[in-house]
């Protein structure tokens, strides 16, 4: 993969990062295949295997914030019509979740804090989707990361 989601995918030390599981080293691979889906039953095999592996019912892993960053740099280039949806569903997953029990105990308290900050860095590209056919996922996530909600009322 190509781009500025591919440089981020491969700035990113992913075995150092844990997850549910045993499964850090498949993430990339994963993320990868999201981005580079082009039906929407491979995109949501996919999405599949990283829902479940570094969010799970809200409960978030360490890998959670470097994926928020990854799904961004996709979503600020374009991603296919086939993938889109389950892009912004995962992110919608990333930004309303917190840190997992294990996390917590491993310090890590704010991954929800961080998904949301990372997920800030490209809050215009969220906005951009008003009046399209991604709206209503673009406004979900606008609702747990915009700090402005006098800017975010004025969009509705």
């Amino acid at each position: 993969m190509n781009g500025l989601a591919g440089r981020e995918v491969d700035r990113v030390d992913w075995s150092a990062l844990p997850v549910m599981g045993d499964r850090s080293s498949e993430v990339p691979a994963s993320l990868v295949g999201l981005l580079g889906a082009t039906t929407r039953e491979e995109a949501k095999s996919c999405y599949w295997r990283l829902e479940n592996v570094v969010v799970v019912q809200g409960q978030l892993f360490e890998a959670a914030p470097a994926v928020v960053s990854v799904l961004m740099a996709a979503l600020s280039e374009g991603v296919s019509k086939a993938a889109k949806l389950e892009v912004l569903e995962l992110l919608f997953q990333l930004v309303s979740g917190e840190s997992d029990r294990e996390a917590r105990a491993r310090g890590n308290e704010v991954l929800g804090d961080q998904c949301r900050e990372r997920a800030r860095e490209g809050l215009w590209t969220r906005y951009a989707e008003f009046g399209g056919e991604y709206e209503p996922e673009a406004r979900d996530i606008l609702e747990r990361i915009e700090t402005n909600p006098e800017r975010l009322a004025t969009w509705r």
